[in-house]
Formats: structure tokens, C-alpha cells, sequence
């Protein structure tokens, strides 16, 4: 093999899944050249693996997608993982005439594949460890440390940042209190977080709570309740920035979300909340390094049950 395409899904949580994939492919192959298909936000955060040749970026219309087509044709790719069940992707894959297309038998249009292989439960590493198996790569880590790396400008700017919040050279705690647009049924009650964030700062710990710019609306209904010693960071450069300054942190306290599992991912210990997922199937790895707490639904989690967590 010489030659790789993977088609990624869209979500944070599942890309960082999927490299593990990525890196076993890369040890057992040195000259192989990895391509892969993404969606844009999370393109940086593939880069910086340097694992990936060629990042094609995922599109939303036929024009664009025609194009898309036409470029991967040119590479004369030979085999395709696909990450992803979606429609658009088994189609973008049948239509670049990629020879061998290896998938989940639960696609929509399976048909499109050539070879596919059984999914348990929802996207996880373990399915994608399943998935690397089919095509001959046995070598994937079952966690996904190490693989990610913070850029130096990043870390230079975060260091700033640090710094001009009296933070630089502290212990701190970053806290996430948000979910994905899809996932609102993943989060704690608004007054959970209050009073979780004012115990906080009563203790005087040092918490930094992240969040995206879509999330800003949502997260100041909550931090208008709060103390005024903790910190906000909305990173400005996305993804990458975002890494650096979880990065430095002591801990993460956050949901089942694609923020917790990029801290579990940079070796940041995680008190990790669940509702109704699994966290044996898709809690941060490696799960023993982390706290987790566990209830029917995530409306019943309480801020005692994480306040009780922290030393």
C-alpha cells in the first residue's frame, strides 16, 4: 500500500478517534502518503499531527464537490477508510475512483463499499481500531496520547495570555460548561455550574472556563452569576489555540464532549460528566487516568458530585 485516504467524521471527539488510525498506519507504512478529508475547523488540528500528506477540506455544494472529485482522482489513491458513514462521503469516495472503499456495514449506502466491517455502539476508537484491523494495520494504540502537538507560536501566545491574567507559572483548572449544537442534551443544569464555579473560586482555585464563539450567548447567562476571580477564554484561532492553553492546565472539568476528549488527548487529567453515553465506550482514554461521573441523565448531576472530586 502506498497510497491512503481517510474520510473523517465531523465532530472533534470522533477526528481525535480516528488518529491513532492515522499514526499505526504511518508506523507500519514509513513512505505511505496519508490524505484525508475533513471539515475545515478541524483541518489545524489534523495538521499538526504531521502524520497527513494532503488535507482535502469537506464542501457543501455540487460545484465545489465536482472539483473535489476531480482533485482526489489526480492523486490516484488506492484505498479509502472511511471514519465516516455519511452519504456524501461513500459518494465522494465510489465517484474518486479510489479502487478498495472499507467501511462500517451500518452506511446508508454500504453497497458503495467493497469491503465493510461490524460497528458496535456509536463511532469510537474501539470501531475504528475494528476498522484498521480489516485492512492489515494491528498496531493501534488504544488511547490517544502523544499524537497531537501544540505549535510554538500557540504556546508562546497562551503563555501571554497567562501572564496578563496573573495566571502564567499557577495551578489552573479549565472549565468547559458547553455542548455541540447536536448534543444539548448532554448538559448540566445552568445553576449546576454556578454554584460549581463559585465554590470554586471560594476555594481559590484558579479556573479558566473555555468556550467557542457560538457559545458566548450560553455561557454568559451563566457567568453573570458568577465570581468575578474566574477567568474566560474564547480562543480566537480556534481549535489549535484552544489546545495550547489546555495544554497548561492542572485539570479539565467538563461533559461527554469533543473539548473534554482533546484535554484527555494532551495528557490533561479530566473529571469527566455523563449522562446517558457510555464512558466505557467512549470516555476519555486511557479511562483508568481520569475521574468519571456517572448518572442516568445529566440533569441529575449535582455540584457536589464534582466539587467533591476536587483536591
Amino acid at each position: 500500500m502506498d497510497k491512503i485516504i481517510f474520510f473523517h467524521m465531523n465532530q472533534l471527539g470522533d477526528l481525535l478517534f480516528s488518529l491513532p488510525v492515522l499514526k499505526a498506519t504511518k508506523q507500519k507504512y514509513p513512505n505511505i502518503k496519508i490524505y484525508c478529508v475533513v471539515r475545515k475547523n478541524l483541518a489545524g488540528l489534523l495538521e499538526s499531527t504531521k502524520l497527513v500528506d494532503k488535507i482535502f477540506l469537506k464542501v457543501s455544494s455540487l460545484g465545489a464537490e465536482i472539483d473535489l472529485i476531480a482533485d482526489i482522482r489526480k492523486e490516484k489513491i488506492d484505498t479509502a477508510l472511511m471514519f465516516s458513514e455519511s452519504p456524501e462521503s461513500l459518494l465522494l469516495a465510489y465517484f474518486s475512483k479510489i479502487k478498495n472503499r472499507v467501511g462500517f456495514k451500518t452506511a446508508s449506502l454500504n453497497f458503495l463499499l467493497t469491503q465493510t466491517v461490524e460497528k458496535k455502539g456509536v463511532p469510537s476508537l474501539n470501531n475504528n481500531i475494528v476498522l484498521a484491523k480489516s485492512i492489515g494495520i494491528n498496531n493501534v494504540q488504544k488511547d490517544y496520547l502523544n499524537i497531537l502537538k501544540v505549535d510554538g507560536e500557540s504556546n508562546v501566545k497562551i503563555s501571554f495570555w497567562l501572564e496578563a491574567n496573573n495566571m502564567l507559572n499557577k495551578d489552573f483548572i479549565v472549565v468547559s460548561v458547553g455542548a455541540s449544537r447536536r448534543r444539548q442534551e448532554k448538559c448540566l443544569r445552568r445553576e449546576v455550574w454556578i454554584e460549581t464555579l463559585n465554590k470554586l473560586a471560594d476555594m481559590k482555585k484558579n479556573v479558566i472556563v473555555a468556550y467557542a464563539q457560538w457559545e458566548t450567548e450560553s455561557v454568559m447567562k451563566i457567568l453573570k452569576y458568577v465570581s468575578k476571580d474566574i477567568k474566560t477564554f474564547c480562543p480566537e484561532n480556534g481549535l489549535i489555540e484552544l489546545s495550547a492553553l489546555i495544554s497548561k492546565a492542572k485539570m479539565f472539568i467538563g461533559i461527554d464532549s469533543g473539548t473534554m476528549h482533546l484535554a484527555a488527548s494532551l495528557g490533561v487529567k479530566c473529571l469527566a460528566l455523563y449522562g446517558n453515553t457510555d464512558p466505557d465506550q467512549i470516555g476519555p482514554r486511557p479511562l483508568q487516568n481520569h475521574i468519571i461521573i456517572k448518572k442516568n441523565s445529566a440533569k441529575d448531576i449535582i455540584a457536589s458530585d464534582i466539587l467533591e472530586n476536587i483536591k
